[in-house]
């Protein structure tokens, strides 16, 4: 399954402008850099779709400010981005991807928690269309997802019979060490406040619970050469791109200790974290 081709996105961008003009009915505003609270020493790092990215001086890390509020996440989230977002820049739709994703879910499963857990309570965050949490079920987990988006949350529960809770971690209100395993492919770049996030799941982690990130790094290969251009450069949706040392960072300081951290290919990193 092909994502984000290309010449569809540049026949699309007509939608994908519309979406944007629709976000902007939200009040944006400026934000700090999350890593190391900075707000004065910041530049300009790039702009696309007139988005604008800012880097911080002190510690590197690339984000979008000015950017939506919070109140804007359901919204962003639901069957607007995976319907008409996601086809806008040339990718499938939620529905066409139900069973790559399911498919997948196997394929995360097996990397990134079989090797280091093979029971428990394992929460999905950003668990999309279910299909990692429904594999966790099939292998002796107690597994469920967690999706911003009401509309989202019921197509996985259609899709594959799972339990999915809908909202922010935060606004769960899970008692502490709730879960054993926390799972995050490809979600910590949407998160508006990344930081405040870890922080909830090292709360709602048992002491030792492991923690599984995977994410966009600022760092790839690919990123010096095509700029822009560059897909995972999508700064309506892709609001933090860390690199390796500020993953480490965030991680250790929000009381993680790092089993892994490593690149399975040049556009992302995986980090592997223990909850001490």
């Amino acid at each position: 399954m092909r994502f984000h081709d290309p010449e569809l996105a540049r026949q699309r961008l007509h939608i994908l402008e519309k979406l944007i003009a629709h976000m902007r009915t939200y009040e944006w505003h400026e934000v700090p850099c999350v890593v190391c609270g900075e707000t004065e020493n910041l530049e300009p790092a790039l702009e696309k779709w007139g988005i604008a990215m800012k880097r911080c001086c002190e510690c590197g890390h690339l984000f979008t400010s000015p950017r939506m509020p919070d109140e804007a996440v359901p919204e962003l989230y639901g069957s607007f981005y995976w319907e008409q977002y996601q086809v806008a820049i040339g990718s499938p739709s939620i529905q066409e991807r139900l069973q790559f994703d399911y498919d997948n879910g196997f394929g995360k499963l097996q990397r990134d928690i079989l090797p280091h857990r093979q029971s428990g309570r394992l929460l999905d965050v950003g668990a999309s269309s279910g299909g990692l949490v429904k594999q966790a079920l099939q292998r002796g987990f107690d597994a469920c997802g967690l999706e911003p988006a009401a509309d989202i949350c019921q197509l996985a529960r259609d899709a594959h019979g799972v339990t999915m809770y809908c909202g922010s971690l935060a606004e769960q209100n899970f008692p502490e060490a709730s879960f054993d395993i926390l799972a995050l492919h490809d979600v910590l770049e949407h998160m508006f406040e990344p930081v405040e996030e870890i922080r909830e799941m090292r709360r709602v982690l048992v002491s030792g619970g492991l923690l599984v990130i995977e994410t966009p790094t600022s760092s790839s290969l690919n990123f010096p050469g095509q700029g822009v251009d560059w897909s995972t450069i999508s700064p309506l949706e892709h609001v933090h791109l860390f690199n390796e040392r500020n993953a480490e960072r965030i991680l250790v300081e929000n009381g993680f200790r790092i089993i892994d951290l490593y690149s399975p290919h040049e556009d992302n990193w995986i980090a592997i974290g223990e909850a001490v």
